[in-house]
């Protein structure tokens, strides 16, 4: 009978959760920036309103940018948990069976 193995690598969806936790934090400074933008620094006041209307505009779009990558981040985590949760009871399955290999994949 044949051999095969069954492995998953946490490390690359760890990887893309933090560098997209990453993103969300990089976001803050800038949606900052766009909510204190002052279109009154313009001098002309149909400037100004189309300066604070572009400001509060970008802010909100940074802002629901930031908040889907954290969604994203935490989405990553769930599917993490479960891939985990699924290797342990399989690894348990084996133990229990006395066919574990115990380096954290099966083997069939």
């Amino acid at each position: 009978m044949g051999h095969s193995d069954l492995y998953l690598s946490y490390d690359e969806p760890r990887t893309n959760r933090d560098n997209i936790r990453n993103i969300a934090n990089l976001m803050e400074q800038p949606c900052e920036a766009m909510a204190e933008v002052d279109g009154a620094a313009m001098g002309v006041s149909r400037l100004e309103r189309r300066m604070d209307d572009f400001g509060n505009e970008w802010e909100y779009g940074i802002s629901q940018l930031a908040e889907f990558a954290d969604q994203a981040a935490n989405g990553l985590d769930e599917i993490l948990r479960a891939f985990q949760s699924v290797d342990d009871g399989l690894a348990q399955g084996l133990e229990d069976e006395g066919t574990g290999n115990g380096e954290g994949y099966i083997a069939t």
